[in-house]
């Protein structure tokens, strides 16, 4: 018999660390309806480090993922990647914004490749954030398949 879950949400959101984004990041939370119904965990890259490979990130990521899956029965992984990051400027050099953005959207591809490897029953919602203006008061959100 399945243990019933004392506190439920539906997701498990990655978001970067950048305090930029902190408060566009809480309206695209409201506007979808996320807002109190998901575990919200902040690494810098977001999930740049399971898609790059690393083991303690990995790991960190997949253990976040097991205990908001099994304690709260999160259903969905919420991945937000965003312009401007400083943890990819560590790694690039990006030639232009396009660049940049089409090199994080394959690293949540990847990300989602091997969170649903691990946890075949849990969706995965990638979204680019697009910083318009250096400050983060301008965001626009978007899902990308």
């Amino acid at each position: 018999m399945a243990e019933e879950h004392k506190h439920t949400c539906s997701s498990i959101l990655f978001k970067c660390i950048d305090f930029r984004m902190q408060t566009e990041t809480r309206r695209w939370l409201h506007e979808n309806n996320l807002a109190g119904d998901c575990d919200v965990v902040s690494l810098a890259g977001a999930s740049k480090g399971i898609s790059d490979n690393d083991p303690e990130v990995a790991k960190l990521m997949l253990e976040q993922i097991q205990i908001s899956h099994d304690l709260h029965g999160a259903k969905q992984v919420v991945l937000i990647h965003h312009s401007d990051c400083g943890r990819y400027k560590n790694d690039y050099c990006f030639e232009s914004p396009e660049k940049e953005r089409e090199t994080q959207v394959n690293d949540m591809k990847k990300s989602e490749e091997i969170i649903k490897k691990n946890f075949p029953d849990i969706t995965v919602k990638k979204v680019w954030a697009q910083m318009n203006d250096p400050e983060g008061k301008s965001v626009d959100f978007q899902i990308v398949d």
